[in-house]
């Protein structure tokens, strides 16, 4: 749980309406978005914001790292499963989840599992209608694109047409249209969009679509959690322009690096 979320939960919890919890102290265009994830809040602000609405600090920090804890438990379980191609620890995943309240955070959890258990883990030639189905229902439900959605959408892009992928990266770059403005997680997220929307135009031939996503992946700036992300989208930008060189020493950089078995599915000239 991110800590707008948390305020988002709290501030329910006690019936105020976002310019009440703001309480003079942000502006509450600055406090809605914080709650969506798209501004950080500084310490000093998140702490008076507290203070005046009488909210205890032990407690809302307190929710605040459980929920978080509850949250990186279940997607590493998943993930270690995974890695040890362990199907029958992840059928017991899916029963504890089974049990926990219905909520946005279970339905994430069981679309994580499904992807496991019927397309990463046995490497199904193509994912199950029912399962595009649920995907697609998680991303547009909502209609947010908020931090969850878009990781959904990140690992499941390839359910998706041509057309549909467009449409979608518009809707998300419009959503999100200042990357140095974000937060870190969301331009990781957002950046590796682009990258596969990148890919996909490849393969389809579909260069008059590159210059948006180039263009935004420009702006993200650099920090040590984006730098694949910067770097890949560098090599795209070569292998578009068939700038070969550049694509090779590129290529060979990530290669030397040990992500030897990442680049052999990049495209090469």
């Amino acid at each position: 749980m991110t800590i707008g979320q948390a305020l988002k939960d709290t501030r329910k919890a006690l019936g105020l309406t976002q310019t009440e919890m703001a309480a003079g102290i942000v502006s509450p265009s600055f406090y809605s978005k914080v709650e969506r994830g798209v501004h950080d809040i500084g310490a000093d602000e998140l702490l008076a914001i507290l203070n005046a609405n009488n909210i205890n600090y032990t407690e809302f920090f307190g929710h605040l790292k459980s929920n978080n804890l509850m949250q990186e438990d279940y997607l590493q379980e998943i993930n270690q499963a995974y890695q040890h191609e362990d199907k029958n620890r992840l059928i017991s995943l899916k029963k504890k989840i089974l049990s926990l309240p219905d909520s946005r955070q279970k339905e994430y959890y069981l679309l994580q599992l499904h992807l496991t258990l019927e397309v990463y883990l046995v490497k199904a030639d193509k994912i199950p209608k029912d399962l595009i189905k649920n995907l697609k229902n998680f991303v547009f439900q909502y209609n947010e694109w908020d931090a969850k959605a878009l990781q959904i959408f990140r690992e499941t892009m390839r359910v998706y047409d041509l057309d549909e992928l467009s449409f979608l990266i518009n809707s998300i770059l419009g959503k999100y249209p200042e990357p140095d403005k974000l937060a870190v997680n969301l331009q990781e997220i957002i950046g590796a969009i682009c990258v596969n929307y990148l890919d996909i135009c490849y393969e389809f031939d579909q260069k008059e679509l590159i210059s948006r996503p180039l263009l935004y992946l420009k702006k993200i700036p650099a920090s040590k959690q984006v730098l694949l992300i910067k770097i890949l989208a560098n090599y795209y930008e070569a292998i578009f322009s068939h700038d070969s060189q550049t694509s090779r020493q590129i290529f060979a950089v990530l290669k030397n690096a040990g992500w030897e078995d990442f680049v052999k599915n990049l495209p090469q000239l």
